[in-house]
């Protein structure tokens, strides 16, 4: 049996693409969860609430303003406001193409289910920081159902983003094949890369993160469902990722380092003039 140029290359590709979207995904997992930590801590700091920046919350040290517990998901929204305007710009499908993507989606996560979670739990972040501005009630169902529709949408358009990454048009020339790639790099990865960050952001300290986690990379299953009717999309097989992203890998493991034994000592507002961190 003859296999052709083209088999063999795009079976070459199958697992430094998916390794890719993996280490992507885990990078866009834990981006999101900083950037949501850094939105609570500016609106800590402006609402006097004293914040402790840590791996994996953020704290409060004084009472005050409820408030500033939306400034994580507010934070989230222009972060995946603003990765979605820098992708655009690179039109070469390589593994930094990718990353974006996966900051997009994570960040628009991170972001858009703290409000659909609004109306169903009056313990949320986002409940309570309505009820301190004594809005009229059945505003946080307008805000649930804006979240929720804000997430599927998100999940829905990255279906033809994701499908550009295919090493040719065969591998998509059907809707089967665009489920089972779709399933590789965007479902698969979503999993997988919420799992590796439990590793970043432990120990819980009792936040209940860690058990969540593992639910973060269910939204591309409306990605996958939308992968069937998504049939016009440009392949660009020239620039698609055929290695591994070394590059990637090491900024993966750098910010390990960084959560892990930096950021996991608490960082004070001001910081500590001795130690800059807790004492």
């Amino acid at each position: 049996m003859t296999v052709s140029v083209e088999e063999v290359r795009r079976r070459s590709t199958g697992w430094p693409l998916l390794a890719n979207s993996v280490l992507a995904s885990t990078f866009g997992v834990v981006v999101g969860l900083l950037v949501d930590s850094i939105g609570r801590l500016i609106a800590g700091i402006i609402l006097d609430r004293d914040p402790v920046l840590y791996h994996n919350r953020v704290e409060f040290l004084a009472p005050g303003n409820d408030l500033a517990l939306a400034g994580g998901a507010l934070a989230a929204l222009l972060a995946g406001a603003f990765f979605l305007a820098l992708y655009p710009g690179s039109k070469a499908h390589d593994a930094s193409r990718l990353a974006v993507l996966w900051l997009i989606l994570h960040c628009f996560r991170q972001g858009f289910v703290p409000l659909a979670l609004t109306p169903v739990n009056p313990d949320s972040d986002i409940a309570l920081a309505l009820a301190s501005l004594n809005l009229p009630s059945g505003l946080d169902v307008v805000i649930g159902a804006a979240g929720g529709l804000g997430l599927l949408l998100v999940s829905l358009a990255a279906a033809p983003a994701f499908l550009a990454f295919a090493p040719s048009r065969h591998d998509i020339d059907t809707a089967g094949r665009r489920v089972a790639f779709t399933a590789k790099i965007a479902l698969l990865p979503s999993v997988a890369g919420a799992l590796l960050a439990v590793a970043f952001l432990m120990p819980d300290a009792g936040t209940g993160l860690i058990e969540e986690l593992p639910l973060y990379g269910l939204f591309t299953i409306a990605t996958l469902l939308a992968a069937p009717g998504t049939r016009s999309v440009e392949v660009r097989s020239d620039g698609n990722s055929q290695r591994l992203a070394w590059g990637l890998l090491a900024t993966v493991i750098v910010t390990f380092l960084i959560f892990r034994f930096a950021l996991s000592r608490g960082i004070p507002v001001p910081p500590d003039p001795e130690t800059f961190f807790l004492p």
